[in-house]
């Protein structure tokens, strides 16, 4: 009978035990950081049709999935703007996209380039629009 007790007693403790950590054990809910995609921006100087030097641009998103709608480049002096639609084209992470159309490109100016890209996140649709600058020298 003391044996049962005993037996008894000890499966009641380890129940009561249990119970008391498993109630500490619920799962916190965390609201995951948003991704904030960095771009990259390069550029190669060009011979333009008409003469003189041109820039073509070059970008690509470092750190996640994209699906780009457009890119607003504006000159270092600030008074000359294009967007180029990119209508909803994805892009894998560190894959290398243009900024203007293959035949084309933007006069040749020396200064601080600035980018906005516009567009959405493939992991969960979330919208962006961060910037992002290049600066071009004499070479």
């Amino acid at each position: 009978m003391k044996k049962t007790n005993l037996s008894i007693t000890i499966i009641m403790l380890v129940i009561l035990i249990t119970g008391v950590s498993l109630s500490g054990c619920k799962k916190k809910s965390t609201t995951p950081t948003p991704v904030v995609p960095s771009f990259v921006v390069t550029a190669t100087t060009v011979n333009l049709q008409g003469g003189g030097e041109g820039l073509q641009f070059y970008a690509k998103c470092a750190n996640t999935d994209v699906k780009m709608t457009k890119v607003t480049v504006t000159d270092p002096i600030g008074t000359n703007s294009l967007t180029y639609n990119l209508n909803g084209t994805y892009f894998v992470a560190n894959q290398v996209f243009m900024l203007e159309d293959a035949t084309s490109a933007y006069t040749k100016e020396i200064g601080t380039w600035s980018f906005v890209f516009v567009g959405n996140l493939t992991s969960d649709g979330s919208a962006f629009s961060v910037g992002a600058t290049l600066a071009v020298g004499k070479k």
